[in-house]
């Protein structure tokens, strides 16, 4: 217990040295605290979004319009963290409370948009790794399992999509069964099947 005692007295003991202990009394201890506030509640959302990652859960900390991400808490963070640092760095360089202010709108601000933007590319490359069906249809891939006649389910085929090897169900409308290794092309695709039909019909050896 001592040893924490003593710590937090020598981390006070430097903060205060540094101007950089929060004080509501002065301009600068009031920049200084909303810097640490911002920063600590960004540090805790990154911990959240870390533990949330690691268990393998889809967290989103801090998506307020989860389609762009353009007003998401992080962006409000940025802010926050912008201001506070913008305007006590401001104060302490030797001015006033206006100049303070003004410089910590505009830091607040470029970090706003910078941060905002940051998690628009985020959701952006997040929803192009996700896979888009219908763009399989028109390639073409072979046979994993053999596809039975008539629609009739059971088969699978394999497809070389341009991120990724997908592996689906697949049917087909021909009265033969088409083997694996067959070449296929994917005329329909839904979210759970493939429809495909031989790019060169099977030999009679492989019926």
């Amino acid at each position: 217990m001592e040893f924490f005692v003593t710590t937090f007295e020598w981390i006070t003991r430097i903060l205060k040295a540094a101007s950089l202990l929060p004080d509501f009394s002065t301009p600068t201890g009031i920049f200084c605290a909303i810097a640490w506030i911002g920063t600590l509640l960004s540090a805790l959302m990154f911990l959240v979004a870390f533990i949330a990652d690691m268990g393998g859960g889809d967290l989103d900390a801090g998506s307020v319009d989860g389609d762009t991400g353009s007003f998401s808490v992080q962006a409000v963070m940025g802010f926050i963290l912008g201001f506070g640092w913008g305007g006590y760095l401001a104060v302490v360089s030797g001015g006033g409370v206006g100049l303070g202010i003004a410089v910590g709108l505009l830091v607040g601000i470029v970090m706003f948009f910078i941060i905002a933007g940051l998690m628009k590319l985020i959701y952006s490359l997040k929803s192009d790794g996700s896979l888009k069906y219908e763009s399989l249809v028109g390639m073409t891939g072979t046979v994993y399992v053999t596809i039975p006649p008539h629609g009739e389910p059971g088969g699978q085929v394999q497809v070389s999509h341009p991120s990724q090897l997908v592996t689906m169900a697949a049917v087909q409308e021909g009265e033969t069964p088409l083997p694996a290794q067959t070449r296929i092309e994917v005329i329909a695709a839904t979210t759970y099947q493939l429809t495909v039909r031989p790019v060169t019909p099977p030999s009679s050896s492989q019926q």
